[in-house]
């Protein structure tokens, strides 16, 4: 008898100590790092019609959005990974910049091909002077359109810039040959911290398109340099309006969907590490705005099935493998 009763009693010690560890890890596995990315906006004037693209209710949809986004706790910052305005006229970018002012978390943006005047108009330079010049404004360091930003101690975002102010092209390339130099200093000197490259323009297209991939040999020359580095946890990217997540070479790529847009949506990010291995990279959904403005752009639409992903394309948790010390 006391035999049976000391096996019962091990066999409790046991379960204790396993569920006292089991909560301990988790308390372990703490948030590293917390930001919304929104994508194609595509803002325009309100007199616009509502097809595929909702461009007559793209302000109406921003402002859903920032309100949505203004729900979510805890935020490091919010990215705008491109096409911020459908065309770039200072008046819609004006407005862009009045709306997402009312953002509890940082804003960060970058440039997307529709953001880009050609040959003249309102350039880049246009483009980056209204936002460094608006009131806190965080975005375009040193007046570029590359920058990088640190939100801690552990992470770097890098921010490329794919467009041309000499032709109108959907088509990404790198019109700056200073910016591979600018990337690779960047990446050295952030070797001790987990780094995400943002980009308007995928390097990996979430489905094939004759008129939106990124350019040759730019694009095999900016993946090179990027897989050459084991702390760049992924790219981050906008432009097909499509939602897609995958792992290639332990690096997600992620193409994000479009607010004015079927599906109209945002994802937030959520990452944490599995001691001392692995981090895990959380991508949640949230639709912006009820069924009947979605609806508009669905049936407008013959390519919905590829810019609402399949269900792994909206969420899911993507574990990396840590193979760098950080």
């Amino acid at each position: 008898m006391k035999i049976k009763k000391y096996g019962y009693l091990i066999s409790s010690v046991l379960i204790l100590s396993v569920v006292f560890f089991t909560f301990a890890g988790a308390k372990e596995s703490k948030t590293l790092l917390h930001f919304v990315q929104i994508s194609d906006t595509h803002l325009q004037k309100g007199d616009s019609k509502d097809a595929e693209r909702l461009l007559g209710s793209s302000e109406k949809l921003l402002k859903a959005a920032v309100e949505e986004i203004n729900q979510i706790k805890d935020l490091d910052f919010v990215l705008a990974s491109g096409d911020l305005v459908d065309t770039p006229e200072k008046e819609l970018i004006d407005k862009y910049i009045k709306i997402t002012m009312s953002l509890t978390a940082p804003l960060y943006v970058l440039l997307g091909n529709h953001d880009v005047s050609v040959n003249g108009g309102f350039g880049k330079d246009g483009f980056i002077k209204k936002f460094t010049s608006a009131k806190n404004s965080i975005s375009f360091t040193g007046n570029m359109a590359y920058y990088s930003f640190s939100p801690n101690e552990k992470f770097t975002i890098i921010c490329l810039d794919g467009t041309t102010d000499k032709v109108v092209t959907p088509h990404g390339s790198i019109e700056d040959p200073e910016q591979l130099k600018w990337l690779e200093g960047e990446l050295k000197a952030n070797k001790d911290k987990f780094v995400i490259i943002a980009l308007h323009f995928p390097l990996i297209e979430p489905f094939k398109s004759q008129t939106h991939f990124f350019l040759e040999p730019d694009r095999t020359q900016l993946l090179d340099l990027i897989n050459s580095y084991k702390n760049v946890i992924g790219v981050f990217s906008g432009h097909y309006h499509a939602a897609k997540l995958f792992k290639i070479k332990n690096k997600i790529h992620n193409s994000n969907p479009a607010v004015v847009q079927y599906p109209n949506a945002f994802r937030e990010i959520i990452i944490t590490q599995d001691k001392p291995k692995y981090l895990n990279v959380q991508f949640k959904w949230h639709q912006v705005n009820g069924e009947e403005l979605r609806d508009i752009s669905k049936n407008s639409s013959m390519s919905w099935e590829l810019t609402q992903g399949a269900d792994e394309d909206r969420e899911q948790i993507i574990k990396l493998k840590l193979l760098s010390q950080i």
